[in-house]
């Protein structure tokens, strides 16, 4: 799946992003701005590194719209596994890194709250997602309203 993140004029209420599937059909959300990175960027991020496919993207690229990864689906451990991780990440991003343990045990609540287990991450897997996430900051920072960042899922 072809995913496309499009940055708006200043004036626009949200960015864009739109998944464009093997099977010809596209989905469409707006990006909320948050500051550093579009949310849904860093669900970009995590699910490509970490390889994961049963989340979020995994189940656009399936078929779903955005408007059903609200409503509760039947199998949602690794949707909100993800969710977990991505609001964890982006809590660091406004107050700094803490160590790994630090970083699992806020993880562990954060799933705990979504009756999931957390995911088997581990130091490594965290630094390469914390990477991933500076190179995406680097190339949609620059971009001017208009240009996109596309990426494969």
């Amino acid at each position: 799946m072809l995913v496309r993140f499009t940055k708006n004029a200043p004036s626009a209420p949200a960015d864009t992003l739109i998944c464009e599937r093997a099977d010809g059909t596209t989905a469409r959300h707006d990006l909320p701005r948050q500051g550093i990175l579009p949310h849904d960027a860093f669900h970009f991020v995590v699910e490509t590194t970490l390889g994961w496919r049963d989340a979020f993207f995994g189940r656009v690229a399936a078929g779903a719209t955005f408007h059903d990864l609200g409503v509760a689906p039947k199998k949602r451990t690794q949707l909100l596994q993800a969710a977990a991780l991505v609001e964890c990440l982006e809590a660091t991003q406004w107050g700094g890194a803490p160590d790994h343990a630090a970083f699992a045990k806020t993880l562990a609540a954060a799933c705990r709250r979504r009756r999931v287990p957390p995911p088997a991450t581990t130091a490594a897997d965290l630094t390469r997602v914390r990477l991933a996430l500076r190179e995406f900051g680097a190339a949609w920072r620059p971009l001017n309203p208009g240009q996109s960042i596309e990426r494969n899922f």
